[in-house]
């Protein structure tokens, strides 16, 4: 198949389960919500090379999307369903570490239409007596019980109970380009477009290189066996992300690829897969786009 002159290789992209909480930031302007993000996804772009959870920044969340009607950033975190109590704990600090930044304030922001589990952070890890020294008050906001703590410019605000999706994904595809800056510009625009779909988010900060693949990396061609890099490819990068359902993730993963395939210099497009060890879904790229309405040639 070819989409825009862009072979797409007849393969899948394999993806693991993951459990996924969805979150948006709010404060008094756009800067300190977006800085206030950065914070709070922080060095969460793999746990598989020793992040303590998988995070990343979705988009702007413009002030009629924010409980408080202020602006703010929705962000997603996921880990592993083994790993559910270590993430709800990574969840509880990185709260209590946004109350470093003035006009802060963290809502649960769980999409809807996907199974979900409650956790209410702030009585499980007793936050009230362990981080706020009981100062802390309690508000309601419609349905939202809010934690409400004093800080110096004023108050610091979080929601105290969070949802979990209990059937998140993650998915990638891979980027085979004649150079650094057409890889680069190709998966940034694919990074984009998934802000079109609620509850994807990129792994991190989207754009991986990978070392630990050595097939997939240009300079070991010809030193390896069975090296993936075809001729005239110089530069290879993914779009790893996630999402909080199958059915988000293929409509995310399609977009990207569509997106990708519209840069200049971009060759081929492929994902990794390794036999079902790895994971148990399989997103077929020819399925993804044969549902889409992109000009193939």
């Amino acid at each position: 198949m070819k989409l825009n002159n862009v072979t797409i290789y007849d393969t899948f992209a394999e993806a693991w389960d993951l459990q996924v909480m969805r979150v948006v930031l709010t404060a008094v302007t756009s800067e300190l919500a977006l800085g206030g993000a950065e914070q709070f996804a922080g060095a969460a772009g793999s746990s598989m090379i020793g992040s303590r959870i998988n995070a990343g920044i979705e988009r702007v969340a413009l002030p009629h999307e924010t409980p408080d009607g202020r602006p703010g950033v929705f962000i997603s975190l996921a880990m592993v369903p083994t790993a559910r109590a270590e993430m709800l704990k990574e969840l509880e600090l990185r709260v209590a570490l946004a109350s470093l930044i003035p006009t802060l304030a963290v809502f649960d922001a769980a999409v809807p239409g996907v199974p979900v589990d409650a956790a209410n952070i702030h009585e499980m890890y007793r936050m009230s007596e362990e981080r706020w020294k009981g100062y802390d008050t309690e508000r309601t906001l419609g349905r939202r019980a809010l934690c409400v703590v004093p800080a110096t410019t004023g108050e610091f605000v979080y929601e105290k109970q969070y949802q979990l999706s209990t059937s998140g994904t993650d998915g990638h595809f891979v980027c085979f380009a004649e150079n650094a800056l057409a890889a680069v510009a190709a998966v940034a625009a694919a990074k984009k477009a998934i802000e079109a779909v609620d509850g994807v988010a990129p792994m991190g900060f989207g754009l991986e290189q990978v070392f630990r693949e050595y097939d997939y990396i240009p300079a070991l061609r010809g030193k390896i066996a069975d090296s993936k890099v075809a001729d005239g490819v110089h530069s290879i990068l993914n779009l790893l992300m996630f999402g909080a359902s199958p059915e988000l993730m293929r409509r995310a993963m399609s977009l990207s690829l569509c997106a990708a395939a519209q840069l200049p210099g971009v060759l081929y497009l492929g994902a990794m897969n390794f036999g079902g060890q790895f994971g148990r879904h399989k997103y077929d790229l020819h399925e993804l786009l044969g549902n889409t309405n992109a000009n193939r040639k």
